[in-house]
């Protein structure tokens, strides 16, 4: 009796923990963490992405921006990203939710031949400069991030991901682990 008991018991636990995935294939290849980053002239990102099997995720990054301001001044502004939220994969396409973002200044340095030597000017200029940003960047960033997005799968294997975008912006993800 003790032996048929624990046979049901097994044959259970084995039901719930088939009946527990509810990760198709090709979310299954999607678990993990990976790699993305992008140049563009002076400007980039770079980004970690963790996809897990509860279907919830987790992004962190840097961005790097250098923008002309006057006559051969160039300002150059980082931020790093952190953000989280659920994400699946249904039909070749890739749907995430971005529940929470942050964004924060972690830099932002004048550079050029025309820069005063003036330090304090150099400095007043900094501070205003991450009020303007922050204003101007970073909370309608913020809000552009939040919400649902999706992307057409083109490949997904155990090391590569590529995606293209309604816009048709190519993304080519790396996996790291």
């Amino acid at each position: 009796m003790k032996n048929i008991f624990s046979v049901i018991l097994m044959m259970f636990a084995i039901l719930a923990m088939v009946s527990c995935d509810s990760l198709n294939p090709s979310e299954r290849l999607m678990v993990g963490k990976w790699y993305y980053s992008k140049s563009m002239n002076n400007d980039g990102v770079e980004t970690t992405l963790e996809y897990h099997d509860d279907k919830t995720y987790i992004v962190n990054g840097t961005m790097r921006f250098v923008w002309d301001v006057d006559d051969g001044v160039q300002e150059v502004v980082i931020l790093s990203l952190t953000g989280k939220g659920t994400w699946s994969i249904i039909d070749k396409m890739q749907n995430t939710n971005t529940t929470d973002v942050d964004i924060k200044i972690v830099d932002v340095s004048f550079q050029g031949e025309n820069l005063t030597d003036d330090r304090t000017v150099i400095q007043e200029l900094i501070a205003s400069e991450k009020k303007r940003l922050y204003y101007d960047k970073v909370i309608p960033w913020k809000k552009e991030c939040i919400g649902e997005y999706s992307s057409r799968i083109i490949t997904l294997n155990e090391t590569t991901c590529v995606t293209v975008d309604k816009d048709g912006d190519k993304t080519e993800m790396r996996r790291i682990k």
